[in-house]
């Protein structure tokens, strides 16, 4: 727990900024709607989960009287030690005692999970209820009374509802696998409990997305920007797809994980991992933008990977306490177990310096990653673009050139409007057929700014230096051109767009 504290009231770049600014975005919003009765500010892409995490986060701001990033945080680590407990009462059914300690340490310790796991965002508390659910979808197999299972659907529903649809595949392929070894395939599928379980814990989901999707409509598309089956086909998503896996939980305790399944004795074990493992991989399968461009999607992978690797301690440490075996051949087990952990250690060496070095750069631009963690001024940072905000008035109608799409200006700038994208952050929407979505169907970068100019309105134009200013020529030739700057400074330049005679094409 005390890793996950470390800096933890540093402004939120240590881990997906974006995603984090997100959640402070929507969190100060309900803060500003406790406080006065109105919501003036909302993330640029709304609402998408349940903001649960972002209302506990505004109820504690009105408690403490102010904006404390660090609650929020705490909040996710602590949810995320919770799940430790479940894990651990999981692998206590399937391993031994000590084995089921090694899949909590797992747990707890794999240097890529310490950021994410108290992050401002979601997930935690979706692993969390994750781990809760299988492990009372478990019990209800242990003893299937209709008092278990309706724990089983309390548990699951509130795992759905947190990330609509992301546990989905994982929470139903453990139910569905552990009812087919108790009961066969046939009388699994004409099961009551099964259909009570379904539709019941798809209950929430399905109220959420009429909610959200039909009626205010704040939902609407987000299938569609998730789901892309064209990737499939794709080496590019393969290959991204198991980064994401590699940086997550590492190759090497993956390896170790596929290993221990294999060494699972059959029954319910074997069933519970089938389903968490292929609950993964179907996953991957279906929200293919995500998995194979973001980490954290990858997270549930944890657990899985923990559970996985208990066997393999109880295998190792069977062997080496057997008395009829050579010295030397237990000396060798111990020491192929000594160098795994080495070797794993190693192979996540640059994440643990990250997790050591976070916000300890030098300068707050442009900073550079060591596994998943921001190396730069945190606090510089977020002072310059407070500062930026001043200078542009806290305008609400802007034009932004800016790191992580300009989330983190929006929050400490206190200001709003569009985020302009880099050359290659264009060519590669454009490379993955998303002009549409985030272009607005423009094809060039000219089109795209004329487009903004004539339809917002925008008053001024905000530079981030870092992000290609030197190398975007053709937009630092339109705004030199045509507006005056208001501000310039080593890590920002900011244009008027309000003066000028610039005339659109």
């Amino acid at each position: 727990f005390c890793l996950r504290l470390y800096r933890i009231s540093e402004p939120l770049f240590d881990f997906s900024p974006v995603r984090q600014y997100h959640s402070a975005l929507l969190a100060r919003g309900f803060y500003e709607w406790l406080l006065t009765g109105n919501l003036m500010t909302l993330a640029p892409d709304g609402i998408i989960e349940p903001p649960i995490l972002e209302l506990l986060a505004s109820l504690a701001y009105a408690i403490t009287g102010g904006e404390y990033l660090w609650i929020p945080r705490l909040l996710s680590a602590s949810l995320w030690m919770v799940g430790g407990i479940f894990l651990y009462l999981i692998a206590r059914k399937i391993v031994s005692p000590n084995a089921a300690v090694f899949s909590v340490a797992f747990y707890l310790l794999a240097p890529a999970a310490v950021l994410p796991s108290r992050a401002f965002m979601p997930d935690p508390l979706m692993i969390m209820l994750l781990v809760m659910s299988v492990y009372t979808i478990l019990r209800y197999h242990e003893n299937p009374t209709m008092g278990r299972l309706l724990v089983a659907i309390a548990a699951s529903s509130m795992a759905l509802l947190v990330k609509p649809g992301i546990c989905l595949f994982q929470i139903f392929g453990v139910f569905g696998a552990l009812m087919v070894y108790r009961k066969g395939f046939i009388r699994t599928i004409t099961s009551a409990h099964l259909l009570l379980f379904t539709v019941s814990s798809l209950l929430p989901v399905a109220l959420y997305y009429l909610y959200g999707a039909v009626i205010w409509g704040f939902l609407q598309g987000q299938a569609q920007g998730k789901v892309v089956p064209q990737y499939l086909l794709e080496t590019y998503f393969w290959v991204g797809w198991l980064e994401q896996i590699g940086s997550m939980v590492g190759y090497i305790p993956l390896l170790g994980a596929v290993f221990g399944v294999l060494l699972l004795p059959s029954g319910s074990p074997r069933a519970l991992m089938a389903g968490m493992w292929g609950g993964y991989f179907l996953l991957g399968l279906v929200f293919t933008y995500h998995i194979h461009t973001h980490g954290y999607y990858s997270l549930q992978l944890i657990p899985v990977v923990a559970l996985s690797m208990g066997p393999v301690w109880d295998a190792a440490v069977g062997y080496i306490g057997r008395r009829d075996q050579y010295n030397y051949r237990r000396a060798l087990v111990l020491g192929l177990l000594l160098i795994a952990v080495i070797f794993a250690g190693v192979e996540q060496r640059i994440t643990i310096f990250g997790i050591a070095r976070q916000a300890g750069g030098a300068k707050p631009f442009p900073g550079r990653y060591m596994g998943s963690a921001l190396i730069a001024d945190y606090g510089a940072r977020a002072r310059t673009y407070a500062e930026i905000g001043e200078l542009v008035g806290h305008s609400p109608t802007t034009i932004f050139s800016a790191p992580d799409f300009g989330y983190p200006l929006l929050y400490h700038g206190r200001l709003d409007g569009e985020y302009w994208p880099t050359p290659d952050m264009m060519a590669w929407w454009q490379s993955r057929g998303r002009t549409e979505a985030h272009l607005g169907g423009a094809t060039t970068r000219r089109e795209l700014f004329d487009n903004w100019y004539s339809e917002a309105s925008p008053e001024y134009f905000i530079v981030i230096k870092s992000e290609g200013w030197k190398e975007d020529r053709q937009l630092r030739r339109l705004l030199s051109r045509n507006f005056p700057k208001v501000a310039r400074d080593r890590d920002y330049v900011v244009f008027d767009l309000q003066k000028g005679d610039y005339q659109p094409r």
